[in-house]
């Protein structure tokens, strides 16, 4: 996530100059204040601290934002939401009485002060409805429903008409603009597509783009919808959808729409602290919705104003039908507590818990927080658990949860195992003091678990973290670890990041490596053996080709999942590319330049970097999303390919 690159800020002119152009485009500060001390956190309060905006929110804004309790978030937070978002909530939605009687200008100035960006104006796309609309959507065998393709989290498909031998012959054959600005994936079922843009999820004609239907999202933020199926056994509603579009959001809730018309079937709040984000889509197994719980808090780590830290990572269980919460547990399941007296104990470094250089200096005042799980959930339907990967702790503690892959109970989310993957003290303080990072975010779990079957009948689990190992453990011994192989340098941008891809034969491992300080590795991508990890064959850094910066700045990592399709390995990079490998040797087969604008059939459509989850596979088209995840240059492209653009 975008948000672990605040922790990583010490040192780098390279990423002290992306955290730069990510938070402070476009907005003045007082130059009386430094903008970032020597630890590198940022100084918030000195921004725009003399502008008619700033004299708004101290009228208006600052009573309760400034002491945020409840369900009102912290100004800092205000910062990581797209400032479209922050516009809609001013203009119609809850903070509408806020700011009465003000201008649109200004409003707009009190958003480009709290977000550090302009709001963008965003297009219903209702506004352009398919002549016919379809009474249902029917999930068809081979459809990519849900943001991994499979609950198994391999990323992969065989397509005859998806070959390295027609892998020349695909061409652009329609681009669509996500509203505002891409999210995240695009996800098909059936004739439809299903998106999420800046301010709606939107279902549009697989084959024209026109829309089907958009929903609006009040301002929220949401990145991916999984849909299922969801017949009505009974025959007792006659109304009952075929379909559903289910998506959380950033206020801990989960949606199900009919995924033919976008109408409401349920909602259902599964997490209320006022940082709880779910940034993945659910996953579904046999009628239960999983959620993964992640948060915002980790950006906030770096204000030293903020009370810090309480949010906590988790998966969550809804009924399908009903929307009803079944069970949700917290990946930490300590109690919170002070950390005031625990970080002077600790600032003697012991060994069992020693902290990093913020609870040192007891910047954190309480927890143990943190955990969160970003990337989508695993199903393990032969062992009857679903698998949840997390990320880091704030603050060292200690504390079981962080670090992890965990296993809980499909029915009842007792906890059947956790392995943790955070080294002992002693090799953890080596690693560190040979990198420019607080190590907070470096031993986090980059990836969704992947479930690879072996020869023998056997199944593997593989998983990759950020520290730039990717490990083989078993599922039947309690996630003992079998292999680890060291693919990358690491870093808190990864090292390994959101999603590996899998064929019958390899593992395929994409390279971040944007933060590393050698960048030897970055952008290459690694063929495992599944069996023993040990590599099969490795590609060669890409030379970095942003054509929107031709300075130093431009970086082609890896910060992304890679697709396997057939014989082909399709990878995002950070300098706009889609690049197409052969899973036989690696050998690069072609390569897209997604950076440019497009005439969409609904506008113009500005690709940026390919973040995330960007490429989807359908049954007779590849989808790529440009411009989702970005830190450097964001985009709105929804890109379509076929073979000879039929």
């Amino acid at each position: 996530m975008f948000t672990h690159l605040i922790g990583y800020t010490r040192g780098s002119t390279l990423v002290t100059a992306i955290l730069a152009g990510l938070l402070f485009a476009s907005v003045v500060w007082s130059q009386d204040e430094p903008l970032m001390d020597g630890m590198g956190n940022i100084n918030f309060h000195a921004l725009n601290a003399d502008s008619p905006a700033a004299k708004i929110y101290a009228d208006r804004c600052a009573q309760c934002h400034d002491n945020a309790e409840g369900r009102t978030p912290p100004r800092a937070s205000l910062r990581y939401r797209p400032p479209e978002g922050v516009y809609q909530a001013l203009r119609s939605g809850a903070m509408a009485p806020m700011v009465e009687g003000l201008a649109d200008e200004q409003i707009k100035s009190l958003v480009k002060l709290l977000t550090g960006r302009e709001p963008k104006e965003i297009v219903n796309p209702a506004t352009q409805l398919c002549a016919n609309l379809p009474a249902s959507v029917a999930l068809m065998e081979g459809d990519w429903s849900s943001t991994h393709g499979d609950i198994r989290g391999r990323r992969s498909r065989q397509h005859p008409e998806f070959t390295a031998s027609a892998v020349a012959r695909l061409q652009l054959k329609w681009s669509y603009a996500y509203p505002g600005g891409a999210a995240g994936p695009v996800t098909q079922a059936g004739d439809s597509l299903f998106l999420a843009g800046t301010g709606y999820v939107v279902a549009l004609n697989a084959e024209r783009g026109c829309a089907q239907w958009a929903y609006p999202t009040q301002g929220r933020i949401v990145r991916a919808v999984t849909v299922v199926a969801f017949d009505d056994s009974s025959g007792r509603d006659k109304n009952a959808a075929s379909s559903v579009a289910l998506f959380g959001d950033d206020t801990g809730t989960v949606f199900a729409l009919n995924a033919a018309s976008g109408a409401i079937l349920w909602q259902t709040n599964v997490e209320n602290h006022v940082l709880t984000r779910i940034t993945s889509a659910p996953t579904v197994y046999d009628g239960i919705v999983y959620i993964p719980l992640s948060s915002m808090e980790d950006p906030l780590t770096h204000d030293k104003s903020y009370f810090c830290c309480s949010a906590r990572g988790g998966v969550a269980a809804v009924d399908l039908r009903s929307g009803r919460l079944l069970w949700k547990q917290h990946h930490i399941t300590e109690s919170l507590a002070s950390l005031v007296l625990e970080s002077q104990h600790h600032s003697t470094q012991s060994a069992a818990a020693p902290p990093s250089k913020e609870h040192a200096s007891g910047q954190f005042q309480q927890g143990p927080a943190g955990a969160s799980t970003y990337t989508p959930l695993t199903i393990d339907a032969k062992r009857g658990v679903v698998y949840a990967t997390t990320a880091e702790e704030y603050g060292f503690t200690g504390a079981a949860g962080p670090y992890s892959v965990i296993a809980y109970d499909l029915q009842t989310g007792k906890r059947a195992w956790e392995q943790s993957f955070l080294p002992e003290p002693d090799e953890r303080s080596r690693i560190c003091a040979e990198r420019v990072t607080d190590c907070r975010n470096f031993f986090s779990m980059g990836t969704s678990v992947l479930i690879h079957p072996l020869p023998d009948g056997k199944d593997i689990l593989v998983v990759g973290q950020k520290s730039g190992k990717v490990y083989g453990i078993d599922p039947n011994l309690g996630g003992k670890v079998l292999w680890s192989t060291q693919v990358s340098e690491g870093g808190d941008l990864g090292g390994v990041m959101y999603g590996l891809g899998a064929d019958d034969k390899k593992i395929y491992v994409p390279i971040s490596d944007v933060d590393s300080p050698e960048q030897r590795l970055t952008g290459s991508l690694v063929a495992l053996n599944p069996a023993n990890g040990e590599v099969v064959w490795r590609t060669k850094a890409p030379q970095a080709a942003c054509n929107w910066d031709k300075s130093q700045n431009c970086i082609a990592g890896q910060v992304a999942a890679v697709t396997v399709v057939s014989d082909m390995v399709f990878a995002g990079f950070w300098d706009g590319y889609v690049r197409i490998y052969a899973t036989g040797d690696g050998r690069l087969l072609r390569e897209i330049d997604t950076a440019i604008e497009y005439d969409g059939v609904n506008g113009t459509a500005s690709g940026g970097q390919v973040s995330g989850y960007p490429v989807t596979v359908g049954r007779e088209a590849l989808f790529i999303t440009s411009g989702a995840s970005s830190i450097m240059k964001s985009g709105n492209a929804l890109l379509v390919y076929t073979v000879d653009g039929q």
